[in-house]
């Protein structure tokens, strides 16, 4: 019904001299990248000549004549917020939005009238944009309520600045295999002796799917002052040796090169006190020392 009121109401703002006959071309379904580029693909009457096409969104966007006995295409684009950043691709004209921001979202509108006809076709278009997600941060919550180590737990993951659409997943690994737990929110339970269970979050929206690095949330039952970072020690113990591997390689070459002074210095004095020996040895005062 919205549809149909939109076309009444685009009927009588353009071209009102003229009676049109609408096409329906339907609806699609678009998705898109946050600053990314996307293209909303047009079907063209290549057996009829096209008089425009006319592009719209909130507003009208742009207007195409397409090229026609030798004389090239005309693009008129009237919608400020697209100036620079849309183009039309050939032969179809198909629009093309480069660097997306959140407010191209919405609806759009692609009208082609053709010369010799007054039948118009109408297709429209549902873009939605997302942004690529980032690496999940997991957070562990446990409890151990005495009864012989027995701790309950909850895993927490989220994205930050995650957007809409986005679902979370918790895979458990034990056995080697695996099982699937839909939700940001994972509750489970540990008691000393139990398998080591591993666990992983994946966080998926319409143009992106990533996995956190695994854990075994039981360590957090087993030792309370286990940090969620453990699974990167041997990163950090690599860091820590190559920093004290250069720490070394500096303080050789600095004692190597202060000897090298300090031997240099020795021989200079060495060579002044035999010059003034043999001057002294001819009645001549000999050089200074200094």
């Amino acid at each position: 019904m919205r549809a149909l009121l939109w076309l009444l109401l685009l009927v009588l703002s353009q071209e009102g001299e003229r009676r049109v006959l609408w096409r329906w071309c339907g609806s699609e379904e678009v998705v898109g990248i946050l600053h990314e580029s996307i293209s909303l693909p047009l079907e063209m009457p290549f057996d009829e000549e096209v008089e425009n096409i006319i592009w719209s969104s909130h507003q009208r966007l742009a207007t195409v004549v397409p090229e026609k006995e030798g004389h090239p295409a005309t693009i008129m684009v009237t919608d400020p917020r697209y100036d620079g950043r849309v183009s039309f691709l050939e032969p179809t004209y198909s629009l093309h939005i480069q660097n997306l921001s959140w407010e191209d979202s919405g609806s759009y509108q692609a009208q082609v009238n053709l010369r010799t006809s007054q039948v118009s076709t109408m297709q429209q278009y549902n873009l939605r944009v997302y942004q690529r997600l980032s690496q999940p941060h997991m957070t562990v919550k446990f409890e151990i309520p005495g009864e012989e180590g027995a701790c309950n737990i909850s895993l927490i993951c989220s994205v930050e600045n995650a957007g809409l659409d986005v679902t979370y997943t918790w895979i458990s690994w034990e056995d080697g295999a695996d099982t699937a737990h839909e939700g940001a929110i994972l509750r489970a339970f540990w008691r000393p002796g139990d398998k080591a269970v591993s666990y992983t979050c994946r966080a998926s929206n319409p143009v992106s799917n990533i996995t956190s690095r695994p854990i075994q949330a039981g360590s957090f039952c087993a030792d309370p002052g286990y940090p969620l970072e453990k699974a990167s020690t041997s990163f950090c113990l690599l860091a820590k040796g190559l920093l004290i591997l250069l720490l070394f390689g500096t303080l050789a070459v600095g004692f190597w090169f202060i000897r090298v002074q300090t031997r240099g210095k020795v021989l200079r004095m060495k060579k002044l006190k035999r010059d003034r020996m043999r001057l002294r040895r001819k009645g001549r005062p000999g050089p200074s020392l200094s």
